[in-house]
């Protein structure tokens, strides 16, 4: 990752009153060989986080719900 970023740490009072938006930062590099490679980065609030838990869930049912129907 050729990107340096500073950490700022937020106030100690801060983030007490809104934990749900503080965010939370991951990398990932993968590099397989010489000539391929990848890199992702996400920014992604906890509340975000249940937000695409939910989605992800309900997308889970609904293709179980056209599989069901599929097999009748």
């Amino acid at each position: 990752m050729s990107k340096v970023r500073d950490i700022i740490p937020s106030a100690p009072g801060e983030s007490m009153h809104t934990p749900l938006a503080v965010p939370q930062r991951a990398a990932a590099r993968l590099q397989i060989g010489e000539r391929s490679s990848g890199v992702a980065e996400v920014e992604v609030t906890p509340a975000g986080l249940l937000a695409i838990g939910g989605m992800v869930g309900a997308i889970l049912l609904g293709v179980a719900v056209v599989v069901r129907a599929a097999r009748s």
